[in-house]
């Protein structure tokens, strides 16, 4: 049973009034959302700024009480960064803003609700805060793709084995290997300016669901808050959490990618392979086995991305049945944002931060490229290119290898004479075409590892930095400011 909580029954409510009865403690608890939404408090706050100065464009405010309550909001604000303020006395980060606003100033407070609804209020506060969150990750990429681009040109010239099946497969730069996951993550970023415009349209005037009785001026509140454009349907705004769903998406392919490129430095770290060593501070020991150097920060990223993707499962599934308009169901959403932004974050930030200190070992480079048979595809276009159909030339490099692999010997190892009884078309210049560098460089299209294309494209993915920087600018300024709006209403 539930507990009366009449004489214990702390928080005011905004929807004081139809029910007779105060909630029973656990029932307030239950419902509660303020441990969770209280981080909204500046959307929540600037939201309804321009709000009330859209009130006031309708006469419901009198200039001297917008300017009481834009003074309000300001020492609200102040009050609630300083950790000033109690929030179990409240149910959620909406009944906070009017109930302290009217500590302050008194019920001039109780109009700021006038013709808008927590549904509407709450779509607004989300595209708010989500605007700042996407800013937020496209610079954390963007950090991460400029120590991409760092290690790429520190190492141009390194040359290490491509893997297909976790096999060795074919030689390739080191430099071409951090491009194609500063490709992976360009694609993020273009998604997250995507997403962006997903969340740049004012919800407010939808109210509950059907629309407001007042006729609150959309286009002034749209201008005041940034937004580009302004929703058209009350029933799909505050129901609508697609903004939600597309950024976690978004965040899943990003920890998708890191989740890939820890597991590439896991393995190339191991004492089996030891094509790498990670910085010290971002490993850790064992408890029992004093030679131990543990990668835990990538591994930890790994197992991080599983909690993202359980993420989005979890957004997809709160909105399956959900009947049109708003439900409590919705009020889950914020947890799960919340949780992919912190993890996605951190993700980002750390692995940048292991990625810088990483150092290539250079001689067992060289010594694994040396095995594995990595020239055995050059070795079939050098008969190829003598005239031979590739299919032929391919059979007679595999029985080569086989041959090599029998005797214990290299492509390099054989001797003319022993060659031709494979071909005759080989000659003296095999031996320099099956070399690491004529293998690099043979690759001739411009996407792939010659030292010309990763030169160039190396040129071109730091102008693609530079671009998505002043893009990044310009979505900045798409981003209200709360000293901005305030100060303007109080001169």
């Amino acid at each position: 049973m539930f507990k009366n909580s009449k004489q214990n029954n702390k928080q005011k409510k905004i929807w004081a009034g139809r029910i007779s009865k105060n909630p029973s403690i656990d029932a307030e608890k239950f419902t509660s959302s303020i441990k969770i939404d209280k981080k909204l408090y500046a959307q929540d706050l600037i939201g309804t700024a321009a709000y009330v100065i859209g009130l006031e464009d309708i006469g419901i405010l009198t200039k001297s009480e917008l300017k009481e309550i834009i003074k309000a909001l300001k020492v609200l604000k102040n009050k609630i960064e300083e950790g000033n303020i109690d929030y179990d006395s409240y149910e959620d980060v909406h009944s906070l803003v009017e109930f302290e606003l009217e500590k302050i100033i008194g019920k001039i407070a109780y109009k700021i609700h006038t013709g808008r609804s927590r549904n509407d209020q709450i779509v607004l506060d989300e595209l708010l805060f989500l605007k700042n969150a996407i800013a937020d990750i496209i610079n954390l990429v963007l950090e991460l793709q400029s120590v991409l681009l760092l290690k790429a040109n520190k190492n141009l010239d390194l040359v290490f084995p491509a893997y297909t099946h976790m096999q060795k497969a074919q030689p390739v730069l080191v430099a071409h290997y951090f491009l194609a996951y500063f490709e992976k993550f360009k694609r993020c970023i273009e998604k997250l300016f995507v997403n962006f415009e997903t969340c740049n349209f004012l919800p407010i005037g939808a109210a509950a669901c059907v629309g407001s009785g007042y006729a609150i001026n959309r286009k002034l509140i749209a201008e005041i808050l940034k937004f580009k454009f302004i929703a058209s349907n009350s029933m799909d705004i505050v129901s609508n959490r697609e903004y939600i769903i597309d950024f976690i998406y978004t965040c899943n392919i990003i920890m998708q990618n890191l989740s890939r490129f820890a597991e590439d430095l896991i393995i190339f770290n191991t004492q089996e392979f030891s094509y790498i060593n990670i910085d010290d501070s971002f490993c850790t020991g064992s408890s029992i086995m004093p030679q131990k150097k543990n990668p835990d920060i990538l591994e930890l990223i790994r197992g991080k991305c599983s909690l993202v993707i359980g993420s989005l499962v979890q957004i997809l599934t709160l909105l399956k049945a959900i009947p049109l308009t708003y439900d409590s169901d919705l009020q889950e959403d914020k947890k799960i944002l919340f949780n992919v932004l912190d993890e996605t974050s951190a993700s980002l930030k750390i692995f940048s931060e292991v990625l810088k200190g990483i150092e290539f070992n250079k001689a067992k480079l060289k010594e694994s490229c040396l095995s594995g048979y990595i020239e055995a595809t050059d070795a079939a276009d050098y008969l190829v290119k003598k005239g031979l159909e590739f299919r032929e030339a391919h059979k007679i490099i595999g029985k080569l290898v086989s041959y090599c692999i029998e005797n214990n010997l290299r492509l390099n190892d054989i001797k003319l004479e022993k060659l031709k009884e494979f071909s005759v078309l080989f000659d003296n210049d095999f031996y320099t075409s099956i070399e690491l560098e004529s293998c690099i460089n043979s690759k001739v299209t411009d996407c792939g590892t010659s030292i010309s294309s990763v030169k160039n494209n190396l040129l071109k993915a730091e102008g693609e930095i530079s671009a998505f920087k002043y893009r990044f600018q310009n979505l900045l300024k798409k981003i209200p400011d709360f000293n901005e709006v305030v100060d303007k209403y109080l001169k």
